[in-house]
């Protein structure tokens, strides 16, 4: 079973175009807020975790499926797909919280890099590596942990 983290948007005027539905980058910048609750939901501030090594998005893929558009309710769902040496793979599923409906289905690939002029891959840190292939807790699967609300 994946550990889900689950975060509920209302889709602002400022993401739509002209016919009020949410421009497509945006999925986007909605997968990185709940990959930033993922990690704060496993004890991770990603502002601190960041003043030691880098995470560069080597990768970036989006499905979409169905408008979201001004004012919906949506939820974005994040899990960790597969965890490598020097990187990572996250999944998300946006919902409208309305209707159920599947929006959008997507993944990213984090690599863990050195600060500097010249970045290299590094590894996972440990406490992170461990954190991420724990096993849930009991039940945290059946329903995702709701982290963020705006």
């Amino acid at each position: 079973m994946k550990r889900v983290v689950e975060s509920h948007l209302r889709v602002r005027y400022a993401e739509t175009d002209a016919q009020g539905v949410v421009y497509y980058a945006n999925y986007l910048v909605w997968f990185e807020v709940a990959r930033v609750n993922y990690l704060r939901a496993l004890g991770f501030d990603f502002r601190s975790l960041e003043q030691q090594i880098t995470v560069v998005i080597a990768e970036a893929n989006c499905r979409y499926l169905a408008p979201a558009r001004f004012d919906d309710e949506i939820a974005v769902r994040a899990w960790v797909e597969e965890v490598r040496r020097t990187s990572l793979v996250f999944a998300y599923a946006v919902y409208n919280r309305a209707s159920g409906q599947l929006l959008t289905e997507g993944s990213t690939v984090l690599v863990f890099v050195t600060l500097g002029a010249q970045p290299r891959p590094i590894e996972i840190p440990t406490a992170l590596r461990q954190a991420l292939l724990a096993e849930p807790a009991d039940g945290e699967c059946e329903e995702p942990v709701v982290v963020c609300k705006s």
